[in-house]
């Protein structure tokens, strides 16, 4: 048994090392063979998304309740996230980071709200003054043609805007229904983008027949074209042109316009994109019964899979590998189609299964309406002899809407074909930058590697499991007979807390794991920032590895 001693005062207590002094002179930095930096990287959101949107910058000033510098975050390389928030395909959740641990942070809710709160605030928009004498003209109203003129505009180059029909928007207004982008939404973007900046508008002026493309090169000093894609394919089949089978884009065209529409009781919809889906779903809010016929599988249909998911929601069906051999017309109506059943083979151009016909194998089923929607193609009337086409397509020369014609740049569905509303976005800022560049004379810069991070990179120990936030919207049930917008939005709460969801994959968010983890107090903590002093460094790396987000990495000493 071990006997208990008590010391009655401190001079009983036996002797023991202690430190009368600080250690600074011992400068254990020289021990060190690989040293730590701090390395802020690009997060994968970001490398994901076409316009490049610094998505952790902003989503981290949500978080610290800075709306304002988060919209202009996003204005710096897309002018209208309140469009984007409700339309785009949102690449940059694929990409999320979280996705691999629980489910991706909503970053398309997270934009619509602020672009909602940017509408709110019109007084956050910068208004630019024209600087430059050289004159642009931008044709097209589209995304991409609306970007363009944006971000020209900020450089300070006079635009003038030209679009063939009454209103700007392009396809934003003639093709994506109230339900997903209402008007007065649209008319508030479309109005803060001309209001920025030195932008003239000339509706109801079709370039190539109103007015030919060389006077407009002879005119203005350089040119965008961003006309997007404006008639509908057809089928290819017998009757086509009857009474009852109307194109897909013109259907929507005439709904968007507030005009009312009658489909029928029963309506086919032939197609598998974002213009099928949009199609069927207003078919059915005027109160059709819907049929979606598509010759592949679901798995290959090009339509963003939210807008298939939410289509069957509300009650559309759908008839796959069923393509139409031919439409039967009484007395010039039509009365049914005659559809012909298809299998997949090899893989075509596209990559996917091409459908094959089933020899002997088909159905017919009578219809009210039948839409097309198979795909659109480019009205460039006009261009010929002045710029190289391919495949009714403006030919491009770079990533920055280089045409054949120095002077002319393109951009947008025009030179890609079939795309998204937020690749003509990009497609319009980097034609207006290199327009900027070209009218400027300056050198092109150099582009440097970004390094991307992914889920291994990150210390996932810090974080917790929770549920992405959903956006609240109307029930399935209500959505017949009205085209009143289906998703409601974010309530602060909710956007809050979706905000505090994000991992701010590589970069620093001060979060003081380095700084009280370090055996050595050699990381010194500032206002804003870190520093590592490498007198006293060893190199252990025990803030490398307790960083939760990937912002600090290692080169050999020496380097």
């Amino acid at each position: 048994m071990v006997e208990k001693v008590e010391f009655k005062t401190y001079r009983e207590m036996p002797i023991r090392p202690m430190t009368v002094t600080d250690m600074l002179w011992n400068r254990t930095g020289s021990w060190r063979n690989v040293r730590p930096y701090y390395d802020f990287k690009t997060s994968p959101c970001k490398a994901g998304c076409p316009t490049g949107e610094n998505i952790q910058r902003y989503i981290y000033l949500v978080t610290e309740n800075d709306y304002e510098q988060a919209w202009k975050t996003i204005i710096d390389s897309n002018p209208m996230p309140a469009v984007t928030g409700r339309v785009c395909f949102h690449p940059c959740m694929s990409n999320c980071t979280r996705g691999e641990f629980d489910e991706p942070v909503n970053i398309n809710a997270i934009e619509r709200s602020l672009g909602d709160k940017g509408i709110e605030n019109p007084g956050w928009m910068k208004r630019s003054k024209p600087s430059k004498k050289e004159k642009v003209a931008v044709v097209g109203s589209g995304p991409a043609g609306l970007s363009c003129a944006f971000y020209l505009a900020r450089q300070g180059y006079p635009v003038t805007l030209f679009e063939m029909e009454k209103a700007l928007g392009g396809i934003l207004r003639w093709g994506i229904p109230e339900y997903r982008l209402p008007n007065d939404i649209l008319d508030k973007v479309v109005g803060a983008i001309v209001d920025s900046g030195p932008i003239t508008v000339k509706t109801g002026v079709k370039v190539g027949s109103d007015i030919g493309l060389a006077e407009i090169d002879k005119e203005y000093d350089a040119v965008f074209l961003g006309l997007g894609l404006t008639r509908s394919r057809e089928i290819g089949v017998d009757n086509e042109d009857c009474d009852g089978v109307h194109p897909g884009l013109e259907f929507l065209k005439k709904v968007n316009s507030g005009e009312k529409v009658d489909p029928g009781k029963k309506v086919a919809v032939i197609g598998g994109g974002n213009t099928a889906m949009d199609v069927a779903r207003s078919a059915l809010r005027c109160g059709s019964d819907v049929t979606v016929f598509y010759r592949r599988t679901i798995a290959e249909m090009p339509a963003i899979r939210e807008e298939i998911e939410e289509a069957e929601k509300e009650g559309v069906k759908f008839y796959f590998l069923s393509t139409p051999k031919e439409i039967v017309a009484k007395k010039g109506k039509l009365s049914s189609v005659i559809f012909q059943k298809m299998e997949l083979g090899e893989p075509d151009d596209s990559g996917r299964r091409r459908p094959v016909p089933v020899e002997g194998d088909t159905f017919e089923m009578g219809f009210d309406s039948l839409f097309p929607a198979i795909g659109e193609q480019a009205d460039i009337d006009g261009f010929s002899g002045h710029l190289e086409t391919e495949w009714n397509l403006i030919s491009s020369k770079g990533e920055y809407g280089e045409t054949s014609n120095d002077k002319i740049f393109a951009g947008g569905d025009i030179v890609t074909g079939a795309a998204s509303v937020v690749e003509a976005i990009a497609a319009g800022r980097k034609s207006a930058e290199r327009i900027g560049r070209f009218l400027s004379k300056e050198e092109e810069p150099v582009d440097t590697p970004d390094t991307v991070v992914g889920i291994d990179d990150m210390n996932t120990a810090y974080f917790s499991k929770v549920d992405q936030n959903r956006v609240p919207r109307i029930p399935a049930s209500e959505i017949r007979g009205t085209f009143r917008e289906i998703k409601t939005g974010y309530t602060a709460q909710l956007l809050h807390s979706e905000a505090d969801r994000c991992f701010s994959c590589g970069v620093c968010n001060y979060c003081d794991n380095c700084w009280m983890f370090c055996p050595d107090t050699a990381i010194k903590r500032n206002k804003d920032d870190y520093e590592i002093d490498l007198d006293y460094c060893k190199g252990c790396l025990v803030c490398v590895e307790e960083c939760p987000r990937s912002a600090l990495s290692t080169r050999e000493e020496g380097r």
